[in-house]
């Protein structure tokens, strides 16, 4: 079983370090880098792969803790590829803990769906009244040359916690060729962001991304607020791979620049 654990604290000068962690295989990170246009002192991990994707059978979690006033972004080196499976499936789990004043960011880029592949992903996040946490979640199908076969199922949750494991919000999709594709194959990836903020409506940043949303000819979407007052869903549909991670980044830039003031420099991968 792949396990990744990374904690983020903050230094008595205001700069967000990894305080404890763990990669196993297929796991690996570097250090934290530093950006400018960032919130200062925010700490960021790029996660990567030893493997070359997700196989069948595979069991991967990833825990996040996040306190002392941090600010964090933990994102990927790239797209995760999820192989066919042609008996088993894989499962992937990722818990995120934010807690005391603290900000964090996890913004993965798309899984790419291979033919015959299964996945059950879990997202569960707990997080008090006095932290944010920003989470992207998305997928894209991959058609292999001259080969009918497509992807078996993606059954996807995020959940939405208290800081004492009180259920605030649950999010749940299950998608298969059958439910996702129609004949013309006209979608064929989704993304998914979630602001989490148990403080504040955000009624400017809705309006904002409703309108980004409406203007947008190459994406089918909406954004509204998530039950129990604990933030903001973004949903879309999309017709290729470069609209989704454009989608993706220009969702995540807005919603940087309107919870910290500065617009972020994009990330290079």
């Amino acid at each position: 079983m792949g396990n990744l654990q990374l904690e983020f604290s903050t230094s008595p000068g205001g700069k967000t370090y990894l305080k404890n962690q763990y990669a196993a295989y297929p796991f690996h990170i570097c250090k934290a880098q530093y950006f400018e246009n960032d919130p200062p002192g925010m700490a960021n991990i790029y996660i990567q792969s030893a493997s070359g994707g997700i196989y069948e059978d595979e069991a991967l979690s990833t825990n996040v803790i996040a306190h002392s006033s941090s600010y964090s972004q933990i994102t990927t080196q790239a797209s995760t590829i999820v192989h066919g499976m042609p008996h088993g499936m894989a499962h992937h789990s990722v818990d995120i803990n934010v807690t005391n004043h603290s900000y964090t960011e996890y913004i993965s880029d798309p899984l790419i769906l291979f033919p015959e592949s299964k996945l059950c992903s879990r997202i569960n996040v707990f997080i008090d009244e006095t932290s944010t946490a920003v989470v992207a979640d998305s997928f894209l199908l991959h058609f292999l040359s001259g080969d009918g076969r497509v992807f078996e199922l993606l059954n996807s949750s995020l959940q939405i916690n208290t800081e004492d494991t009180e259920l605030l919000t649950k999010d749940v999709y299950r998608v298969n060729s059958k439910n996702f594709l129609d004949n013309n194959r006209s979608y064929i990836g989704m993304g998914t962001l979630y602001v989490i903020n148990r403080a504040d409506k955000h009624q400017h940043l809705l309006e904002s991304l409703q309108s980004s949303m409406q203007v947008n000819k190459d994406v089918y979407g909406g954004v509204s607020y998530l039950p129990n007052h604990c933030g903001l869903l973004v949903k879309f549909l999309v017709k290729d791979g470069d609209v989704l991670k454009k989608t993706i980044q220009d969702s995540w830039i807005a919603i940087r620049q309107y919870l910290v003031g500065v617009k972020p420099n994009i990330r290079r991968k």
